[in-house]
């Protein structure tokens, strides 16, 4: 294969860039994938349909021949390797892992597994599956930086996503020997996100870290978003994926999008991701993506990144509305109860941010627009709670 060439074929190839040629460019979006450990990466034509579609790649440690073929096709996409902060897992054995200290390394170490008062390993699924390692162990988490750093340095990835934060893993019985707090744990995982954000970008990459439930905590969303980006796992959710009520979903896009004691470095890599149960049926899950996709537009007004996966990020998903680039926002988000709205300079959005499902708002459309797959709205529509609608302008209609 020469040098550049993405191993798709001439057809596919063109594909790619006649489908960014329709929606202007690729649109805010992410994609993520995650394999059983070593499985190699998904087929051409699946790299080259996302390849025209999104902004960010995510992938695991191992599949660099998708990482290879995302930039050949989209040199300008970013793409990110996953790594586990705090764990390691048996069943992964390399040389590629998930974490960034594999599971071998550390048990020829010896030390950095996390032990209970009984003096026993912990471990997630009673035992059988990945093990807490000592992130509060500072010698652990200086291998941690070199192990990952060395890694991706010379890699087709252009940084790392981490996660395991807090949120995302089951809580630890403290007190435990050598940690006394949940403070001190945090602690200990923002001084490995620092040093690795300070190394990654030494080499000339990126660090995001996914901070479940960021909400919470906007002081490290926007502090550990100097290293190259953040991540907020569950958007208009819960990290476990039950929908927020409209004080606690508008809580989340105040301190996330719009405040700007919080706001991100300009050039920072901000994603917003909505969990998708895998049990949904098909035309539910559409209307789930659509709500988070709404409410990314309406509140972020087109800052940031969306991502719509299932909760373990083994599949992405994709809707019509998601391919396009609203543009600019023309006005600031309007109000009427739950309902609202925004108008960009290339599209309309309204979400319906109520619970309760006799919240249903009878939404009459502004004309000018066409739904996402190019046919025209009617006059009005009547959005059901958690649920969102996207219009893009229409090219054939003379704006005064």
């Amino acid at each position: 294969m020469s040098a550049g060439s993405s191993g798709l074929g001439v057809d596919a190839e063109a594909e790619v860039h006649s489908a960014r040629e329709m929606a202007g460019g690729p649109a805010p979006v992410v994609w993520a994938r995650r394999a059983v450990s070593g499985a190699l990466g998904d087929d051409g034509d699946d790299v080259a349909r996302w390849a025209s579609r999104c902004r960010v790649a995510v992938v695991d440690a191992w599949d660099l021949g998708t990482a290879e073929r995302f930039k050949a096709l989209a040199p300008d996409t970013r793409i990110l390797c996953r790594k586990h902060l705090t764990m390691a897992d048996p069943a992964e054995t390399g040389p590629r892992t998930s974490s960034g200290i594999s599971y071998a390394r550390a048990e020829a170490h010896g030390g950095w597994f996390a032990t209970d008062r009984a003096g026993q390993r912990i471990g997630w699924d009673e035992g059988t599956g990945p093990v807490h390692l000592r992130v509060w162990d500072p010698e652990y988490r200086a291998a941690w930086v070199d192990a990952v750093t060395a890694e991706v340095r010379d890699s087709p990835f252009d940084g790392v996503l981490a996660v395991g934060d807090l949120e995302a893993t089951p809580p630890l019985d403290l007190p435990l020997p050598d940690l006394g707090s949940k403070g001190q744990q945090r602690e200990a995982v923002d001084n490995l996100i620092h040093a690795a954000g300070a190394a990654l970008v030494g080499d000339g990459k990126i660090l995001v870290t996914a901070l479940g439930d960021a909400r919470r905590s906007p002081d490290r969303w926007s502090g550990l978003a100097r290293w190259g980006g953040v991540l907020e796992p569950g958007w208009m959710s819960t990290v476990g994926g039950r929908l927020l009520d409209p004080g606690t979903a508008r809580q989340q896009a105040d301190r996330l999008c719009q405040g700007e004691e919080h706001s991100l470095p300009e050039d920072a890599v901000a994603i917003l991701r909505t969990p998708v149960p895998v049990d949904l049926a098909e035309e539910a899950a559409e209307d789930l993506v659509r709500y988070g996709l709404a409410a990314f537009w309406v509140f972020g007004g087109g800052r940031g990144l969306y991502a719509a996966t299932s909760p373990d990020g083994s599949h992405s998903h994709w809707i019509t509305d998601m391919q396009w680039d609203l543009g600019l926002p023309l006005e600031p988000p309007s109000v009427v109860v739950n309902l609202w709205s925004r108008t960009f300079s290339a599209g309309w959005v309204a979400v319906n941010l109520a619970s309760d499902g006799r919240r249903r708002r009878h939404v009459t459309l502004p004309t000018g627009y066409l739904l996402p797959d190019g046919s025209r709205p009617p006059e009005q529509v009547v959005l059901g709670p958690h649920q969102g609608m996207v219009l893009v302008r229409d090219p054939g209609t003379v704006q005064i």
